[in-house]
């Protein structure tokens, strides 16, 4: 047989060794209340989990308490946005009992010690001969999965985020996907629900801002749309569907890898193991974790756009937009077409995120392209023409 013709094959995963310890973070934006409830309710069932899966080591952390208490996206500056390189390094050589620092930069080398560490310090480098601070750290973080649940004010609905090439996370990304898309269709006669996959593309992990990045292994759920600082029982319901489905792939990734292997290749192989995402647009601006299309804020202030979302464009996250669409609309009426700047054809998301009106979170639109990735590298793939 010509090779050519022959089918693309899944090879096995490499599962080198277990990743038992997991931590579920809930309020890393404390007035994202969804996340905060599941991790009480993963609390109540502790010993039900033991037993459903005895492979892992489920512990749950409250990301910003004082942001949660105060029903605030955060107190000084986005937590999410703490945990690069540049970020730890800024503050590497203060006193971080210091009054007067942003309670999100204490919080986070607190969250670094729990989980991490993400990076070395010198006097690490000198005991271990680690890499320099440049580099990651050669002691392993103390987490081995960090599954940080977020909701959001778009019309995501329910988007699973990973970083590429991470093919351990891919794979969970695709698993969770499938087995959720299965689950929700079904409580809706059968009618497909999708569930998006979005795709990071940092140049490396010391740019990566985001606390999940602090474990070796990093896995978001974000749910919308979800007013800030409001329970809604059906974005509860289908967060705990994706952590729950995550939960069993770290379980058979530890005690099953060549079942999950066989699971995967069933979902998969009918598409040729390419899984659909979006990618994100690579940041350019301070604060943001993938490329936007900003609105001027007003002088007086920074948190306050000078533009708001277009009619049109309101809750159509994950939808086209093309050079010339109507994508603002400013104090006077005028409306702002997309200028195509991303490209003639993109996708939005994160449409109107409340968040994203902080400076400090990076102000504006998301941007995503539609594509592919290689289930079997996590890598992303060329686009094709029917997407």
């Amino acid at each position: 047989m010509n090779p050519s013709n022959q089918k693309p094959q899944l090879q096995q995963n490499k599962n080198l060794s277990p990743l038992n310890n997991i931590v579920v973070v809930g309020g890393t934006h404390g007035n994202e209340y969804t996340g905060v409830w599941c991790i009480k309710a993963l609390d109540r069932r502790s010993q039900q989990l033991e037993t459903q899966y005895p492979s892992l080591q489920i512990s749950t952390l409250l990301g910003n308490p004082q942001a949660h208490m105060e029903n605030k996206r955060f107190i000084h500056q986005d937590l999410n946005r703490q945990f690069s390189l540049e970020a730890f390094q800024a503050y590497s050589n203060l006193d971080l009992s210091q009054d007067d620092l942003p309670l999100e930069t204490i919080r986070a080398r607190e969250i670094d010690q729990l989980l991490g560490p993400k990076f070395a310090t010198p006097s690490e480098e000198e005991e271990e001969g680690g890499e320099s601070l440049s580099n990651s750290s050669s002691k392993s973080p103390v987490a081995h999965v960090v599954i940080d649940l977020h909701s959001t004010t778009s019309n995501m609905g329910l988007t699973i985020i990973v970083a590429e090439g991470d093919v351990v996370m891919t794979r969970a990304a695709a698993y969770v996907r499938h087995k959720c898309e299965k689950v929700l269709a079904g409580k809706e006669n059968g009618e497909k629900v999708p569930v998006n996959c979005l795709v990071h593309t940092h140049v490396s992990r010391e740019v990566r801002p985001n606390l999940s990045s602090t474990a070796r292994h990093g896995f978001t759920i974000e749910v919308g749309p979800v007013p800030q600082g409001v329970l809604r029982h059906d974005a509860v319901e289908k967060t705990e569907l994706a952590l729950h489905a995550m939960l069993e792939y770290m379980h058979l990734y530890n005690t099953d890898p060549k079942g999950l292997d066989e699971t995967l290749k069933e979902m998969y192989e009918g598409s040729s193991f390419r899984v659909p995402c979006f990618r994100s647009a690579a940041a350019v601006r301070k604060g943001e974790m993938s490329g936007k299309i900003p609105w001027p804020s007003l002088p007086e202030n920074p948190n306050f756009p000078a533009y708001m979302v277009h009619k049109h464009l309101q809750d159509a996250d994950f939808e086209m937009v093309q050079t010339g669409d109507p994508i603002f609309v400013d104090l006077d009426g005028n409306v702002i077409r997309y200028d195509g700047s991303y490209g003639p054809k993109v996708y939005l998301m994160f449409v109107n995120e409340a968040g994203y009106y902080y400076e400090s979170s990076g102000t504006g639109v998301s941007v995503a392209i539609k594509t592919e990735y290689d289930l079997e590298t996590g890598k992303l793939l060329e686009i094709r023409d029917e997407l």
